[in-house]
């Protein structure tokens, strides 16, 4: 009997680790992440900043839904590369690939007339209480890919990676660093 509930209850651990695994996204479905095909280094010492989320990066990029505008966008150290810089309004599917190389990014959609470095910013950060924030993308790993679709009026967007992270007792601000770029809605 005991050997029987010691497999009962290990099932169910797998069965809900397996469910958690592939849990991710926003209550519609419209954030996924792809997470990286290598191993983790095992030589490599871990940093517990990379990857605010341990889940993150389990499941593969949603598909792109039919009649959406598809926009590939790679963030790097430090940029944001959008291969379009606009595109219709409608449904916008944001196909994002982090290329790192070291660091985990997020990718945020900001409503503004503003220029890409014209957005408030606190301790390394853009307040998203202070900006029309539309929806992001959490901070995901190096060698990943995520995707968001958004339904996106006519207007001025900007693009940005929002992680602030201390460095040797300084704030290393991603959108400081240069993670920020325009997009058109038309």
């Amino acid at each position: 009997m005991r050997n029987g509930m010691l497999t009962l209850l290990t099932l169910l651990a797998l069965v809900l680790g397996a469910a958690a695994f592939t849990a991710c996204g926003d209550d519609d479905g419209g954030v996924s992440v792809l997470s990286p095909e290598s191993e983790p280094d095992p030589e490599a010492d871990p940093d517990p900043e990379a990857d605010p989320d341990p889940e993150a990066g389990a499941a593969t990029p949603a598909p792109k839904p039919e009649g959406a505008t598809q926009v590939n966008v790679t963030l790097e150290e430090w940029a944001i590369a959008p291969q379009a810089t606009s595109a219709p309004s409608g449904e916008i599917y944001f196909l994002v690939t982090n290329d790192g190389p070291d660091d985990a990014h997020e990718f945020v959609v900001i409503k503004t007339d503003l220029a890409p470095e014209a957005l408030p910013v606190e301790d390394g950060k853009v307040p998203e209480d202070q900006v029309d924030l539309i929806d992001e993308i959490e901070p995901f790993p190096v060698g990943s890919t995520a995707s968001i679709t958004l339904d996106l009026e006519p207007g001025s967007y900007v693009l940005i990676c929002n992680i602030a992270e201390e460095e040797g007792g300084e704030i290393e601000s991603h959108y400081e660093e240069g993670m920020r770029t325009a997009f058109t809605v038309e």
